[in-house]
């Protein structure tokens, strides 16, 4: 049986209740007798935040900027791991994916993120070699801005300020938007994670079939 990629995606300050709806959803599905695995996705902003603007971007045809690259091979990474899991047919739940970078790079306005990040990171997710993977089911938790920006508190800055939530919400639900209707679920973010998954449950037992 092939298994599945269930994706989690949100604007920054989401992610404490993604993690509580991931975890409520990786038991629900054991207790159903799913093998599922987790993993994290890392995206350019968490890169940001790790320091790696501070390494040298240079080769010998320019200067690429180093979360670039960083993408690239943390997409080539959760893709091989992936794919492993779901040949044995089991679900993989991933926080965060290419809407992501999408996301972060859009929003720092990045003049790479439409050509060059779409068609290498599909590459590096198999495209050409093992069979690109692609998330059979993406959901979008929509926490408000305001929201997002009292859970970072001080964190937020110096990297962002809160216009960038409104901005980076405008872009996932531009990029969310492409995606086919039967493969995305947005689910209001405006309640405890307790009482938005059974929402949750019912999209992925749904796309699990």
């Amino acid at each position: 049986m092939q298994g599945k990629l269930v994706v989690f995606e949100g604007i920054y300050g989401s992610g404490k209740l993604i993690v509580q709806l991931v975890n409520q959803l990786r038991d629900a599905l054991v207790k159903q007798g799913r093998v599922v695995y987790q993993i994290d996705s890392p995206d350019s902003g968490r890169a940001q935040f790790m320091g790696v603007g501070e390494l040298d971007g240079s080769w010998r045809y320019g200067r690429f900027e180093p979360d670039f690259f960083f993408e690239l091979a943390g997409r080539a990474r959760v893709a091989a791991v992936s794919r492993d899991h779901m040949a044995r047919g089991e679900v993989v739940l991933c926080k965060s994916f290419t809407l992501s970078s999408i996301a972060y790079a859009a929003l720092k306005g990045h003049d790479w993120f439409r050509e060059d990040l779409n068609v290498l990171e599909a590459r590096a997710r198999g495209l050409t070699s093992a069979g690109e993977v692609s998330p059979d089911l993406t959901v979008f938790v929509d926490v408000t801005p305001e929201t997002a920006a009292r859970e970072l508190g001080a964190s937020l800055s110096p990297h962002f300020v809160p216009a960038d939530l409104v901005r980076q919400r405008q872009i996932y639900m531009e990029e969310l938007s492409k995606l086919p209707a039967g493969k995305v679920k947005i689910i209001g973010g405006s309640q405890s994670a307790d009482a938005i998954f059974p929402e949750v449950l019912a999209a992925v037992q749904s796309a699990l079939g």
